[in-house]
């Protein structure tokens, strides 16, 4: 095509015939033989042709001049600008590749030029990616390229952009070197950089919804043995419904696959890890992590980490040497937890960040459920919606501090004494009241049973007691008479907060607004399938109507996990039965009290079954691994906790009214691994600060797991199951129920035997 366009300069002839008879030759335009060829080659469309009306058809076809040709063929939307621009150059024939016509310019990187394009024969716009022309025939450039289209083509993730094809396209002038290409799922949307750019940084909220699907995806990837090296903002398409999309697999590292010269630099200097700088072929999926958390922080603050000042050598040491400004310092809106988070991914020392990008991912789900999806512009609006916290404590150091922890999510008043509270309670309509114990005038069990008869519904206000004198038993036992939970003084921030948001996520719905969500009511019978297992449904003395929700929901994921040979057949009756022995079996004093509640113990055993959720999200070759778990797959494993507690919130903060106690299932979910020492996980709580139906499960858990047979082991006795939890695990459990599980053995053993007590 490159000598086409000054061929069709030249007048054409044909034969033909005048009125006389007399043979003639009439030349053809040059416009219509290139209309001709267009059409000839699918560059126009014959569709699209027909569609057009017949008199700009027929205006077409007499036009005698390219370049107004082209202009209608532009007006008339049978070409884009981009297509007529290169026909009017005289390299039309690039814009048909393999199976392909190119429509339009997306952009261009360092290995090769990405193009808007179109299936010639099924219509699908995709992104054609093609190797510049500079780099053809070197075959250490090609390997690469076409290991980019390798490397994609092996994953298979929404939040990836995916690889659809890859070709040679060979030229029809003999000389010129044929074109490589690869085929990619066409995105529409903004890279992450414009985006910024153009608009502003993201919202607390926004960045952690986004950012999780960005770390699913570099999951994936490592999963594969693939490491990006190239997170970066442009390298992050976001699309209109918000999907994060990850492109550019151009400098992934293989496994078993090193094709970086040395002393090469490989990336973005500006997102790039530190020991990617160093030794670009060794690193791991830790570099990944580092320019995720780069990229993170540009979102935020819509600035660099690391500007670059155009001395590589100067920009590359002053990441080994300096940390970017600290987040906060730029948005101080942005959570402290949220900038911590960043600030791990950033660390110099691979060791030091989190052990992946699974784990990241879990960690800003976390986080997205907590934060509001609000803009800067919606500030009044969002104070208006906020749930409002009443804080009564005389010490003025203790309000300040709870009000700083609080006030970015709530709407906050505070006062000194209970003759206060009491006003406030009727101006003010909290929905959550933090309430010291010893207060000045109106003591604390005095002011609760005032506020109790001004609002018994425990549902409509929560109240979490604290105090810094009293021991925690006494606490505890003050709590069940009205209280909704209680903390002792000191407490860390992270658990104060999360004692918040429980319990403001069980009240039934969020203030003035009304539930959307049609909600159907199924009793727990109806979940049994005769004949499908010889567990039975719930039973009737379970089966209270303020259970029976919970019930069939922990019914149904533990069926579920059995039906996948996640657990053992009767696991869910044996659970709920467990519960109540261990609850009957404990002292009764202090905070142990609660076990002695009829309806604490009832939702409890409805929900406890329920504890191992987030083995649903944890890949099944880790889970069914014959042999020990590496430190890797340990790490992912231990994700469970988080990734089931995830899920159960977002459906607690649906279904409170109707299953309230699903904020319950949210603690056994996620700290049922806690260990009394404080050496478990996720949070690595010590003694009291775990929840106590957490603690409960811990000890359940580890019961009915050594009893049941596992992918590395078989099922263990009764006696070798007691002696390890009693003896060979110093610290692991509650003294106080470790005391009553020892003293009541033997009905663990007749339940696990399915005999009645």
């Amino acid at each position: 095509m490159r000598t086409f366009a000054t061929d069709l300069i030249r007048p054409t002839t044909l034969t033909g015939s005048d009125a006389l008879g007399v043979t003639a030759e009439l030349p053809i335009p040059a416009a219509q033989m290139l209309l001709t060829w267009l059409m000839d080659n699918l560059i126009v469309l014959p569709e699209e042709w027909d569609e057009i009306s017949p008199r700009s058809r027929e205006a077409i076809s007499c036009m005698t001049h390219t370049d107004a040709l082209l202009a209608r063929l532009v007006h008339d939307h049978l070409l884009t600008p981009f297509q007529a621009d290169l026909v009017r150059k005289g390299s039309g024939e690039d814009l048909i590749l393999g199976h392909y016509r190119i429509l339009d310019l997306i952009g261009q990187g360092g290995m090769g030029i990405v193009y808007r394009a179109e299936h010639l024969h099924l219509r699908r716009q995709v992104a054609l990616k093609v190797m510049l022309h500079a780099m053809e025939g070197n075959p250490r450039l090609l390997h690469r390229f076409y290991g980019e289209a390798r490397a994609v083509a092996r994953l298979q993730h929404p939040n990836i952009v995916a690889c659809l094809d890859a070709g040679r396209e060979f030229r029809s002038v003999p000389s010129a070197h044929p074109r490589d290409y690869f085929v990619m799922e066409f995105i529409p949307g903004q890279d992450l950089d414009g985006l910024i750019r153009e608009k502003e940084p993201l919202t607390p909220h926004q960045c952690c919804e986004l950012f999780r699907q960005v770390a699913d995806a570099l999951s994936e990837a490592h999963r594969h043995g693939l490491v990006h090296r190239d997170i970066k903002p442009s390298n992050i398409l976001v699309t209109p419904d918000w999907q994060a999309k990850v492109l550019d697999f151009g400098l992934a590292r293989l496994p078993h696959h090193h094709v970086t010269e040395p002393g090469t630099l490989l990336g973005t200097v500006g997102y790039m890890a530190p020991e990617q700088a160093r030794d670009p072929s060794s690193v791991d999926a830790r570099a990944d992590l580092w320019s995720l958390g780069a990229t993170m922080y540009w979102a935020l603050t819509g600035r660099e980490p690391y500007p670059e000042s155009g001395n590589p050598v100067h920009d590359l040491h002053r990441r080994f040497s300096t940390i970017p400004i600290p987040i906060r310092q730029i948005r101080a809106e942005v959570p402290s937890e949220l900038c911590d988070l960043v600030a791990r991914l950033m660390d110099s020392e691979p060791d030091q960040r989190y052990p992946s990008a699974r784990t990241v991912a879990a960690a800003l789900t976390g986080f997205s459920l907590w934060l509001r999806a609000t803009t800067p512009s919606s500030e009044v609006n969002r104070l208006n919606d906020r749930d409002r916290v009443l804080i009564i404590d005389d010490e003025p150091s203790m309000r300040r501090l709870m009000v700083s922890l609080l006030k970015p999510q709530y709407e906050i008043r505070e006062v000194a004494d209970g003759e206060s509270a009491l006003t406030e309670l009727v101006a003010f309509s909290p929905d959550l009241v933090v309430m010291d114990v010893n207060l000045p005038g109106l003591s604390g069990p005095a002011l609760l049973n005032r506020l109790r008869a001004l609002v018994p519904d425990q549902d409509r206000v929560k109240v979490l007691l604290m105090s810094g004198e009293l021991p925690e038993e006494a606490l505890g036992g003050l709590a069940v008479s009205g209280a909704n939970d209680f903390l002792p003084k000191p407490f860390r921030p992270s658990e104060f907060l999360s004692r918040i948001r429980s319990l403001l996520l069980r009240r039934p719905q969020p203030r003035g607004k009304e539930s959307t969500t049609v909600t159907v009511r199924v009793p727990a019978t109806t979940l049994y399938r005769a004949g499908a297992a010889t567990e039975p449904p719930p039973s009737p003395e379970v089966g209270r109507a303020a259970t029976s929700g919970a019930e069939a929901v922990s019914f149904t994921v533990s069926r579920l996990l059995v039906e996948t040979n996640l657990l053992t057949e009767g696991h869910w009756s044996r659970v709920v039965r467990y519960v109540r022995a261990l609850a009957a079996a404990v002292v009764s004093e202090g905070e142990y009290l609660r076990l002695k509640d009829a309806s604490y113990t009832d939702l409890l055993a409805a929900i406890a079954p329920i504890y191992d959720i987030g083995q649903l999200a944890v890949p099944r070759h880790i889970l069914c691994k014959p042999d020990k778990l590496d430190m890797n797959e340990r790490s992912v494993l231990q994700t469970h906790t988080t990734q089931g507690s995830d899920v159960l919130l977002v459906v607690a903060s649906k279904f409170a009214l109707d299953i309230p106690s699903l904020s319950l299932a949210v603690e056994v979910a996620r700290s049922h691994h806690e260990q009394w020492d404080g050496t478990g996980y996720p949070d690595q709580l010590a003694g009291k600060n775990i929840p106590l139906s957490a603690r409960v499960m811990a000890l359940i858990s580890v019961y009915e797991a050594l009893r049941s047979r596992r992918p590395h082991r078989p099922p263990l006795s009764h006696t070798q199951a007691v002696k390890i939890i009693t003896i060979e695990c110093p610290g692991q459990f509650d003294p106080v129920l470790l005391t009553a599980f020892a003293a009541k053995a033997l009905i663990f053993e007749k339940i696990h035997q399915g005999q009645g007590i």
